[in-house]
């Protein structure tokens, strides 16, 4: 790559790009003046709009992942159940600051996941490396006796997340996160053990 582009920074403007317009809507010319690249310097660095958006897809997810081991990480005093209800109450409250841009990893799914199996495998990666990070906290909250055995914490996590990523979608179609925080919640509510 070009020195005087930082292919870090390149491949961020990518992620906004992607997630606030969506791939069809974002074309070569908006990626190469958002990003002060010229066409040249863009297909010698990426050799396709296809191959950038891999790239952005993959660095998401990476950063993506860091958050949610952070996010979840035990704290002392702190119930699992009441860090998961925390992790995504924080998402969807977030909605509103960012416009409704949602998650790349779910927008992508959604725009191109039955279109492009390149891009299919790559949201089914970043969708399957959340569930490997959220899945610890489940079975933790399992242990501590607030979510009910009945199903492996993969599953829920699997439930949890999907549940998620459809309550997004609604969020960032009406324009307001109430109806997918409610979503969250009587989710919650029914996966917490009653005594």
């Amino acid at each position: 790559m070009n020195q005087k582009h930082d292919k870090e920074k390149v491949i961020k403007c990518g992620i906004q790009l992607f997630s606030g317009k969506g791939y069809h809507h974002v074309g070569l010319d908006e990626i190469c003046k958002t990003t002060g690249m010229t066409k040249g310097a863009f297909y010698n660095a990426f050799e396709s709009k296809e191959q950038y958006l891999l790239a952005t897809i993959r660095s998401f997810d990476q950063a993506n992942i860091v958050r949610i081991k952070k996010m979840l990480t035990p704290k002392p005093g702190v119930r699992a159940i009441d860090l998961l209800k925390h992790f995504y109450t924080d998402m969807l409250d977030r909605q509103p600051k960012n416009n409704f841009m949602g998650c790349m990893i779910n927008n992508m799914m959604s725009e191109l996941g039955t279109l492009n199996e390149k891009v299919s495998a790559a949201t089914a990666e970043g969708f399957e490396n959340i569930i490997t990070a959220i899945e610890p906290t489940v079975l933790q909250a399992q242990k501590e006796g607030d979510i009910a055995s009945m199903h492996t914490a993969k599953e829920i996590a699997i439930l949890l997340h999907s549940t998620f990523y459809g309550a997004l979608t609604s969020a960032k179609s009406l324009g307001s996160n109430k109806q997918a925080l409610q979503t969250m919640q009587v989710l919650f509510n029914n996966l917490i053990k009653k005594s």
